[in-house]
């Protein structure tokens, strides 16, 4: 079981990951256009730290099932 939480939640982390670096390429073409709000371009960045945090934990829950760990 702790292999599929781990490897779920890498796989959702890097997607979260991935989004938030398209939200950060696309706003920062549209910050160039004048009347757009700032507040958009700070989803981006949000998505890639939870997408990277949720990505490190999957990492951590994978390695905590490995072979041979002393308990």
């Amino acid at each position: 079981m702790h292999e599929f939480i781990g490897l779920l939640m890498i796989f959702i982390g890097t997607t979260w990951a991935g989004y938030g670096l398209y939200l950060i390429m696309l706003y920062s073409n549209l910050i160039l256009i004048p009347g757009q709000e700032l507040i958009k371009a700070l989803h981006g960045p949000v998505f890639v730290g939870i997408g990277t945090v949720i990505a490190i934990l999957g990492s951590i829950e994978l390695r905590e099932i490995l072979p041979g760990k002393n308990r």
